[in-house]
Protein backbone atom coordinates (compact mmCIF):
# COMPACT_ATOMS: atom_id res chain seq x y z
CA UNK A 1 0.00 0.00 0.00
CA UNK A 2 2.82 2.38 0.80
CA UNK A 3 4.42 1.61 -2.56
CA UNK A 4 1.10 2.34 -4.27
CA UNK A 5 0.97 5.71 -2.49
CA UNK A 6 4.56 6.49 -3.46
CA UNK A 7 3.80 5.61 -7.09
CA UNK A 8 1.09 8.32 -6.97
CA UNK A 9 3.61 10.90 -5.78
CA UNK A 10 3.20 10.70 -1.99
CA UNK A 11 6.15 10.36 0.36
CA UNK A 12 5.84 7.06 2.23
CA UNK A 13 8.12 8.08 5.10
CA UNK A 14 6.14 11.29 5.70
CA UNK A 15 2.94 9.28 5.62
CA UNK A 16 4.25 6.85 8.25
CA UNK A 17 5.46 9.67 10.49
CA UNK A 18 2.05 11.31 10.36
CA UNK A 19 0.50 8.08 11.69
CA UNK A 20 3.00 7.84 14.56
CA UNK A 21 3.35 4.07 14.26
CA UNK A 22 5.96 2.01 16.17
CA UNK A 23 6.88 0.16 12.95
CA UNK A 24 8.65 1.18 9.75
CA UNK A 25 7.98 -1.18 6.83
CA UNK A 26 10.04 1.14 4.61
CA UNK A 27 13.23 0.79 6.68
CA UNK A 28 16.21 -0.58 4.68
CA UNK A 29 16.45 -3.61 6.97
CA UNK A 30 12.70 -4.27 7.20
CA UNK A 31 11.61 -7.88 6.74
CA UNK A 32 8.93 -7.63 4.05
CA UNK A 33 7.62 -11.11 4.89
CA UNK A 34 6.99 -10.38 8.56
CA UNK A 35 3.45 -9.83 9.85
CA UNK A 36 2.33 -6.56 11.42
CA UNK A 37 -0.43 -5.78 13.89
CA UNK A 38 -3.82 -5.50 12.21
CA UNK A 39 -4.48 -2.10 13.81
CA UNK A 40 -1.33 -0.64 12.22
CA UNK A 41 -2.35 -2.12 8.88
CA UNK A 42 -5.81 -0.55 9.21
CA UNK A 43 -4.36 2.90 9.97
CA UNK A 44 -2.13 2.74 6.90
CA UNK A 45 -5.01 1.42 4.80
CA UNK A 46 -7.40 4.19 5.83
CA UNK A 47 -4.82 6.93 5.27
CA UNK A 48 -3.76 5.70 1.83
CA UNK A 49 -7.38 5.09 0.84
CA UNK A 50 -8.22 8.66 1.84
CA UNK A 51 -5.26 10.03 -0.13
CA UNK A 52 -6.07 8.04 -3.28
CA UNK A 53 -9.87 8.09 -2.86
CA UNK A 54 -9.93 4.45 -3.96
CA UNK A 55 -11.21 1.70 -1.67
CA UNK A 56 -9.84 -1.14 -3.82
CA UNK A 57 -6.28 0.05 -4.43
CA UNK A 58 -4.83 -2.68 -2.24
CA UNK A 59 -6.65 -5.50 -4.04
CA UNK A 60 -5.04 -5.17 -7.45
CA UNK A 61 -8.20 -4.07 -9.25
CA UNK A 62 -8.07 -2.34 -12.61
CA UNK A 63 -11.03 -0.06 -11.95
CA UNK A 64 -11.13 2.55 -9.24
CA UNK A 65 -13.62 2.04 -6.40
CA UNK A 66 -14.58 5.50 -5.10
CA UNK A 67 -14.24 6.07 -1.37
CA UNK A 68 -17.58 5.48 0.32
CA UNK A 69 -18.64 2.64 -1.98
CA UNK A 70 -18.49 0.00 0.74
CA UNK A 71 -20.47 2.21 3.12
CA UNK A 72 -23.18 2.68 0.50
CA UNK A 73 -23.32 -1.06 -0.14
CA UNK A 74 -23.70 -1.66 3.62
CA UNK A 75 -26.55 0.85 3.88
CA UNK A 76 -28.17 -0.80 0.86
CA UNK A 77 -28.33 -4.21 2.54
CA UNK A 78 -28.38 -3.59 6.32
CA UNK A 79 -32.18 -3.73 6.58
CA UNK A 80 -32.52 -7.02 4.73
CA UNK A 81 -34.25 -9.81 6.62
CA UNK A 82 -31.85 -12.70 5.89
CA UNK A 83 -28.33 -13.24 4.60
CA UNK A 84 -29.70 -14.51 1.29
CA UNK A 85 -31.61 -11.27 0.74
CA UNK A 86 -28.49 -9.28 1.63
CA UNK A 87 -26.32 -11.24 -0.81
CA UNK A 88 -28.84 -10.78 -3.61
CA UNK A 89 -29.06 -7.05 -2.93
CA UNK A 90 -25.27 -6.79 -2.83
CA UNK A 91 -25.19 -8.39 -6.29
CA UNK A 92 -27.67 -5.76 -7.49
CA UNK A 93 -25.49 -2.99 -6.09
CA UNK A 94 -22.35 -4.40 -7.74
CA UNK A 95 -24.16 -4.80 -11.08
CA UNK A 96 -25.25 -1.18 -10.91
CA UNK A 97 -21.69 -0.03 -10.14
CA UNK A 98 -20.45 -1.99 -13.14
CA UNK A 99 -22.83 -0.08 -15.41
CA UNK A 100 -21.24 3.16 -14.17
CA UNK A 101 -17.74 1.95 -15.10
CA UNK A 102 -18.97 0.43 -18.38
CA UNK A 103 -17.70 -3.01 -17.41
CA UNK A 104 -19.68 -6.17 -18.03
CA UNK A 105 -22.22 -7.06 -15.40
CA UNK A 106 -21.52 -9.66 -12.76
CA UNK A 107 -23.49 -12.85 -12.35
CA UNK A 108 -27.22 -12.14 -12.09
CA UNK A 109 -27.84 -15.48 -10.38
CA UNK A 110 -25.51 -15.24 -7.38
CA UNK A 111 -27.20 -17.90 -5.22
CA UNK A 112 -28.24 -21.43 -6.09
CA UNK A 113 -29.71 -23.84 -3.56
CA UNK A 114 -28.53 -27.29 -4.58
CA UNK A 115 -31.17 -29.32 -2.76
CA UNK A 116 -28.76 -31.38 -0.67
CA UNK A 117 -28.40 -29.02 2.28
CA UNK A 118 -25.78 -26.91 0.51
CA UNK A 119 -25.87 -23.79 -1.64
CA UNK A 120 -23.56 -22.10 -4.11
CA UNK A 121 -22.83 -18.40 -3.76
CA UNK A 122 -21.11 -17.08 -6.89
CA UNK A 123 -18.95 -13.97 -6.78
CA UNK A 124 -18.98 -11.42 -9.61
CA UNK A 125 -17.47 -12.89 -12.75
CA UNK A 126 -15.79 -9.69 -13.88
CA UNK A 127 -13.87 -8.20 -10.97
CA UNK A 128 -11.16 -6.49 -13.05
CA UNK A 129 -8.32 -8.34 -11.37
CA UNK A 130 -4.68 -7.99 -12.27
CA UNK A 131 -3.64 -10.13 -15.21
CA UNK A 132 -0.97 -12.21 -13.47
CA UNK A 133 -2.56 -15.63 -12.81
CA UNK A 134 -0.95 -16.33 -9.45
CA UNK A 135 -1.57 -12.81 -8.16
CA UNK A 136 -5.15 -13.04 -9.44
CA UNK A 137 -5.89 -16.24 -7.49
CA UNK A 138 -4.41 -14.83 -4.30
CA UNK A 139 -6.18 -11.49 -4.72
CA UNK A 140 -9.52 -13.17 -5.34
CA UNK A 141 -9.04 -15.49 -2.36
CA UNK A 142 -8.30 -12.52 -0.09
CA UNK A 143 -11.34 -10.67 -1.43
CA UNK A 144 -13.54 -13.70 -0.74
CA UNK A 145 -12.09 -14.13 2.77
CA UNK A 146 -12.88 -10.49 3.55
CA UNK A 147 -16.42 -10.93 2.25
CA UNK A 148 -16.88 -14.07 4.37
CA UNK A 149 -15.93 -12.14 7.51
CA UNK A 150 -18.38 -9.41 6.59
CA UNK A 151 -21.16 -11.98 6.19
CA UNK A 152 -20.25 -13.45 9.57
CA UNK A 153 -20.54 -10.01 11.13
CA UNK A 154 -23.95 -9.50 9.51
CA UNK A 155 -25.41 -12.70 10.99
CA UNK A 156 -23.34 -12.83 14.19
CA UNK A 157 -22.17 -16.40 13.66
CA UNK A 158 -19.69 -18.38 11.49
CA UNK A 159 -20.40 -18.83 7.80
CA UNK A 160 -19.96 -22.59 7.41
CA UNK A 161 -18.07 -23.31 4.20
CA UNK A 162 -18.07 -26.76 2.60
CA UNK A 163 -15.68 -25.73 -0.15
CA UNK A 164 -14.27 -22.78 -2.11
CA UNK A 165 -14.11 -22.61 -5.91
CA UNK A 166 -11.55 -20.38 -7.64
CA UNK A 167 -11.26 -19.68 -11.36
CA UNK A 168 -7.47 -19.33 -11.23
CA UNK A 169 -5.06 -22.17 -11.89
CA UNK A 170 -3.90 -24.33 -9.01
CA UNK A 171 -0.66 -23.11 -7.36
CA UNK A 172 2.21 -25.41 -6.47
CA UNK A 173 0.80 -25.68 -2.97
CA UNK A 174 -2.82 -25.04 -1.98
CA UNK A 175 -2.04 -25.24 1.73
CA UNK A 176 -2.20 -21.46 2.24
CA UNK A 177 -5.64 -21.24 0.62
CA UNK A 178 -6.98 -24.14 2.66
CA UNK A 179 -5.71 -22.52 5.86
CA UNK A 180 -7.33 -19.24 4.82
CA UNK A 181 -10.77 -20.81 4.46
CA UNK A 182 -10.54 -23.94 6.61
CA UNK A 183 -12.02 -26.16 3.91
CA UNK A 184 -11.27 -27.76 0.53
CA UNK A 185 -10.28 -25.29 -2.20
CA UNK A 186 -10.71 -26.17 -5.88
CA UNK A 187 -9.02 -24.34 -8.74
CA UNK A 188 -9.72 -23.86 -12.48
CA UNK A 189 -13.47 -23.73 -11.74
CA UNK A 190 -16.18 -22.01 -13.80
CA UNK A 191 -16.85 -19.47 -11.06
CA UNK A 192 -15.32 -17.94 -7.97
CA UNK A 193 -17.79 -19.26 -5.42
CA UNK A 194 -18.53 -20.47 -1.91
CA UNK A 195 -20.10 -23.88 -1.40
CA UNK A 196 -21.78 -23.27 1.93
CA UNK A 197 -24.27 -24.85 4.31
CA UNK A 198 -27.72 -23.87 3.07
CA UNK A 199 -29.02 -22.89 6.51
CA UNK A 200 -26.60 -19.93 6.54
CA UNK A 201 -28.72 -18.23 3.87
CA UNK A 202 -31.72 -18.18 6.19
CA UNK A 203 -29.83 -16.63 9.12
CA UNK A 204 -31.32 -13.23 10.07
CA UNK A 205 -29.22 -10.09 9.97
CA UNK A 206 -28.72 -8.96 13.55
CA UNK A 207 -27.41 -5.44 13.07
CA UNK A 208 -28.89 -1.97 12.71
CA UNK A 209 -27.64 1.24 11.12
CA UNK A 210 -26.32 2.27 14.53
CA UNK A 211 -24.14 -0.82 14.97
CA UNK A 212 -23.15 -0.52 11.31
CA UNK A 213 -21.76 2.96 11.94
CA UNK A 214 -19.46 1.63 14.67
CA UNK A 215 -18.41 -1.24 12.42
CA UNK A 216 -17.51 1.19 9.64
CA UNK A 217 -15.50 3.36 12.04
CA UNK A 218 -13.23 0.38 12.73
CA UNK A 219 -13.14 -0.90 9.13
CA UNK A 220 -11.25 -2.51 7.57
CA UNK A 221 -9.60 -3.98 10.69
CA UNK A 222 -12.22 -6.62 11.51
CA UNK A 223 -12.44 -7.67 7.85
CA UNK A 224 -8.72 -8.02 7.27
CA UNK A 225 -7.71 -10.08 10.29
CA UNK A 226 -8.81 -13.45 11.57
CA UNK A 227 -11.08 -13.12 14.57
CA UNK A 228 -9.29 -16.08 16.10
CA UNK A 229 -5.91 -14.38 15.92
CA UNK A 230 -6.46 -10.68 16.51
CA UNK A 231 -6.80 -8.75 19.73
CA UNK A 232 -10.54 -8.35 19.20
CA UNK A 233 -10.80 -12.04 20.05
CA UNK A 234 -10.91 -10.66 23.59
CA UNK A 235 -14.55 -9.79 22.89
CA UNK A 236 -15.14 -13.31 21.59
CA UNK A 237 -13.67 -14.74 24.79
CA UNK A 238 -15.90 -12.47 26.85
CA UNK A 239 -18.96 -13.57 24.87
CA UNK A 240 -18.09 -17.21 25.49
CA UNK A 241 -17.77 -16.51 29.24
CA UNK A 242 -21.20 -14.85 29.31
CA UNK A 243 -22.70 -17.60 27.16
CA UNK A 244 -25.93 -17.53 25.17
CA UNK A 245 -28.19 -17.38 28.25
CA UNK A 246 -28.50 -13.72 29.21
CA UNK A 247 -31.37 -14.30 31.62
CA UNK A 248 -28.94 -14.70 34.51
CA UNK A 249 -27.03 -11.84 36.09
CA UNK A 250 -24.19 -10.47 33.98
CA UNK A 251 -20.74 -11.16 35.47
CA UNK A 252 -19.19 -8.09 37.05
CA UNK A 253 -16.05 -6.60 35.52
CA UNK A 254 -14.08 -8.11 38.43
CA UNK A 255 -15.42 -11.60 37.73
CA UNK A 256 -14.84 -11.17 33.99
CA UNK A 257 -11.22 -10.11 34.56
CA UNK A 258 -10.66 -13.14 36.81
CA UNK A 259 -12.10 -15.44 34.15
CA UNK A 260 -9.70 -13.91 31.62
CA UNK A 261 -6.73 -14.23 33.99
CA UNK A 262 -5.98 -10.53 33.98
CA UNK A 263 -6.41 -7.54 36.25
CA UNK A 264 -9.41 -5.25 35.99
CA UNK A 265 -7.05 -2.45 34.96
CA UNK A 266 -5.64 -4.55 32.10
CA UNK A 267 -9.12 -5.54 30.95
CA UNK A 268 -10.27 -1.92 30.90
CA UNK A 269 -7.12 -0.90 28.99
CA UNK A 270 -7.57 -3.60 26.37
CA UNK A 271 -11.22 -2.69 25.94
CA UNK A 272 -10.20 0.94 25.50
CA UNK A 273 -7.75 -0.16 22.78
CA UNK A 274 -10.75 -1.72 21.03
CA UNK A 275 -12.67 1.58 21.37
CA UNK A 276 -15.20 0.16 23.83
CA UNK A 277 -15.96 -0.24 27.54
CA UNK A 278 -17.31 -3.06 29.66
CA UNK A 279 -20.72 -1.37 29.91
CA UNK A 280 -20.82 -0.87 26.14
CA UNK A 281 -19.87 -4.53 25.65
CA UNK A 282 -22.83 -5.57 27.83
CA UNK A 283 -25.24 -3.22 26.04
CA UNK A 284 -24.12 -4.31 22.57
CA UNK A 285 -24.31 -8.00 23.48
CA UNK A 286 -27.85 -7.53 24.79
CA UNK A 287 -28.76 -5.55 21.67
CA UNK A 288 -27.31 -8.25 19.43
CA UNK A 289 -29.41 -10.92 21.14
CA UNK A 290 -32.47 -8.66 21.31
CA UNK A 291 -32.56 -8.01 17.56
CA UNK A 292 -32.03 -11.71 16.84
CA UNK A 293 -34.88 -12.77 19.14
CA UNK A 294 -37.23 -10.01 17.96
CA UNK A 295 -36.82 -11.42 14.46
CA UNK A 296 -38.52 -14.58 15.75
CA UNK A 297 -42.25 -13.66 15.67
CA UNK A 298 -43.22 -16.60 17.88
CA UNK A 299 -41.49 -14.89 20.84
CA UNK A 300 -43.51 -12.24 22.64
CA UNK A 301 -41.70 -9.00 23.50
CA UNK A 302 -42.04 -9.75 27.22
CA UNK A 303 -40.41 -13.13 26.65
CA UNK A 304 -37.49 -11.44 24.87
CA UNK A 305 -37.18 -9.08 27.83
CA UNK A 306 -36.94 -12.02 30.22
CA UNK A 307 -34.41 -13.81 28.02
CA UNK A 308 -32.22 -10.71 28.21
CA UNK A 309 -32.32 -10.65 32.01
CA UNK A 310 -34.45 -7.53 32.46
CA UNK A 311 -36.53 -7.54 35.64
CA UNK A 312 -39.23 -5.39 34.07
CA UNK A 313 -40.35 -5.22 30.39
CA UNK A 314 -40.44 -1.42 30.73
CA UNK A 315 -36.68 -1.41 31.40
CA UNK A 316 -36.13 -3.45 28.24
CA UNK A 317 -38.28 -1.02 26.24
CA UNK A 318 -36.25 1.95 27.48
CA UNK A 319 -32.91 0.26 26.79
CA UNK A 320 -33.90 -0.95 23.32
CA UNK A 321 -35.11 2.50 22.33
CA UNK A 322 -31.81 3.95 23.55
CA UNK A 323 -29.91 1.41 21.42
CA UNK A 324 -31.92 1.66 18.20
CA UNK A 325 -34.20 4.71 18.43
CA UNK A 326 -37.24 2.41 18.28
CA UNK A 327 -39.27 0.45 20.80
CA UNK A 328 -39.16 -3.37 20.45
CA UNK A 329 -42.67 -3.29 18.97
CA UNK A 330 -41.73 -0.62 16.43
CA UNK A 331 -38.59 -2.52 15.47
CA UNK A 332 -40.53 -5.77 14.98
CA UNK A 333 -43.21 -3.96 12.93
CA UNK A 334 -40.59 -2.31 10.73
CA UNK A 335 -38.92 -5.65 10.02
CA UNK A 336 -42.26 -7.27 9.21
CA UNK A 337 -43.17 -4.39 6.89
CA UNK A 338 -39.79 -4.62 5.18
CA UNK A 339 -40.20 -8.39 4.74
CA UNK A 340 -43.63 -7.90 3.13
CA UNK A 341 -42.16 -5.36 0.71
CA UNK A 342 -39.40 -7.81 -0.20
CA UNK A 343 -41.98 -10.53 -0.90
CA UNK A 344 -43.93 -8.25 -3.24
Amino acid sequence: MLQVAEAQGYNGEDLLRSLDLPIDPLAPNADLDSLIDGRYYSKIYRRVMWLLQDESFGLGLDHRTPAGSFRMLCLFIIHCETLEQALRRAAEFINFCHTLTETSNSNRRPIERLGDGTALYRFPENVGLVSDANASSTTMAHTMAIWRRFCQWLIGKPLELIGVHLQGDAPESAEYFEQLFGCEVRFACDHNAFLLAEYCLDCPLIHTEESLQKFLRNAPYHLLVSQEDDDSSLLSQMKRIVGSDLSHEFPSVVVMAEQLNMSVRTLRRRLKDLDTTYQRFKDELRQEHATRWLNQPELKVNAVSALLGFDEPSAFHRSFKKWTGMTPGEYRASRQSHMNIEKT
